[in-house]
């Protein structure tokens, strides 16, 4: 009885029912305040690495002029079964290899070519970009060619007409720097592409009727997959019954699109550019007097 006198029992510390769950709820709320902001600068990193990535391109791009004489062609032969502009500069982009086993003599869906066209290459790819299916389904994406999210600016019309662009297709002559003649840094080289068509489906083969999301695969020299347009609407985020919103520059980003210019500078244009703007960007001699925000 002295003992529990003078020595009474401890109270041991701990929290209430009532104030765990107040600590539980001041930590969702911070959490909830943080996660945009968390969400915010992730893409924002993403957004850099995939202009960085353009950049590159376009480094790429002068390199093969300083070989060649001329800029890269976006398709090799009227018949559209040929390389690519982006087959063309990988020896600038540290992919020699690659390069030297691509038999050019050869069409992009040859079984000889198989080996090349369907290495996924880091450049090709923006970080940003949300694939809505596995890219390539054997069977379903013929010689199961790799994706890319980037396309040369050929065109303010029709892709597979004539091109008053910078990177041309087949049917028009080859194109140099001194062709440029609205100036490198107010005309488009290249820019984004995205394979988040959920309207876009498969029309026939194994995956009939499947979501497709996309066509873009660097290898492929069609116009609807490195090769585009102005014409349409800019950065599309679906079909809406339109087979040429394909052709048409767009990206996983919000509200815009990284385009790079002939000189190697980077411009992210906004959904809300005046369309007269945009293709006045996109033709090498038209003689518009247009500078890009």
């Amino acid at each position: 009885m002295l003992l529990a006198t003078y020595f009474p029992k401890r109270r041991l510390g701990g929290f209430t029912l009532v104030e765990l769950l107040v600590v539980i709820a001041i930590i969702g709320v911070l959490v909830a305040l943080l996660l945009p902001a968390v969400q915010s600068a992730r893409e924002a990193a993403r957004r850099m690495q995939c202009s960085n990535n353009l950049k590159q391109i376009a480094l790429a791009v002068h390199n093969y002029h300083d070989s060649h004489k001329m800029l890269p062609p976006g398709s090799t032969n009227a018949a559209l079964s040929g390389s690519t502009g982006f087959a063309a500069i990988l020896p600038y982009l540290e992919q020699a290899n690659l390069y030297s086993q691509y038999n050019f003599s050869k069409g992009n869906s040859e079984p000889e070519n198989l080996q090349v066209v369907s290495q996924r290459i880091k450049t090709y790819i923006c970080p940003s970009c949300f694939f809505i299916r596995k890219v390539p389904i054997n069977g379903c994406d013929a010689n199961d060619r790799a994706p890319g999210t980037y396309a040369f600016s050929t065109n303010t019309g029709d892709p597979y007409a004539i091109s008053d662009g910078a990177i041309v297709n087949a049917l028009t002559p080859p194109t140099r720097l001194a062709s440029i003649t609205d100036g490198t840094s107010n005309t488009f080289l290249a820019g984004e592409n995205h394979w988040g068509f959920r309207d876009y489906t498969f029309t026939s083969g194994p995956c009939l009727g499947q979501v497709r999301g996309g066509f873009s695969y660097w290898s492929s020299p069609y116009p609807l997959a490195t090769i585009f347009t102005t014409k349409g609407p800019f950065n599309a985020q679906s079909m809406n019954g339109d087979s040429m919103r394909l052709a048409t520059f767009r990206s996983s980003h919000p509200s815009g699109v990284n385009m790079a210019n002939v000189d190697g500078s980077m411009r992210f244009v906004m959904d809300s550019i005046d369309h007269n703007m945009l293709d006045a960007a996109a033709t090498r001699e038209g003689g518009e007097s247009v500078a890009l925000p």
